[in-house]
């Protein structure tokens, strides 16, 4: 009895430090769900095509998509903009779901700012818009927004609102 008493401390320090790694970060900028997917949607410095997920990878709630392409000068290109709940949570088809993105000003938007009817998809699963526009300029086009959608379970419903920002590189 007395060896496993010895250990005990031992276990119990690394009992604090395996639970301590659960922790929300206590940086001045670690992001609360529901705030922005700024950071995460910056593409790579390569700026290859990928899909990116939202924020906080430890959303529980929902995962916010972005879909970026590579763009042409001249031609209407398209970048998608998804959020899809995560059990037990599904769409609020009741709220008054909307995208607004903006771009530089070397881009034209076919439509900033949309709301439900717009959708390219929504019911209960998903939410997804796509935000089509044109350049006559080639370089990283970068963009902003704010997605407002909401997420319920039986118990509860959560509105949210997405701050986006993501880069098109444009050829």
């Amino acid at each position: 009895m007395h060896s496993f008493l010895h250990r005990l401390p031992g276990l119990c320090l690394l009992v604090a430090v395996a639970c301590g790694s659960e922790q929300k970060p206590t940086a001045p900028d670690a992001k609360v769900p529901e705030k922005t997917a700024a950071a995460a949607t910056t593409p790579p410095a390569d700026n290859k095509v990928k899909v990116v997920e939202g924020a906080n990878p430890t959303e529980d709630r929902y995962a916010l998509k972005i879909e970026p392409v590579e763009g042409k000068v001249g031609q209407e290109n398209t970048v998608l903009v998804k959020v899809v709940p995560k059990a037990p949570w599904h769409m609020n088809l009741d709220f008054p779901t909307s995208l607004a993105v903006a771009g530089p000003g070397d881009v034209k938007l076919a439509k900033g700012d949309q709301n439900k009817a717009d959708a390219i998809k929504l019911n209960e699963e998903s939410a997804e818009f796509g935000v089509k526009f044109t350049t006559e300029a080639a370089g990283d086009k970068a963009f902003t927004g704010k997605f407002k959608f909401a997420v319920c379970q039986d118990e509860a419903c959560s509105p949210v609102t997405e701050e986006l920002n993501f880069r098109v590189a444009v050829k």
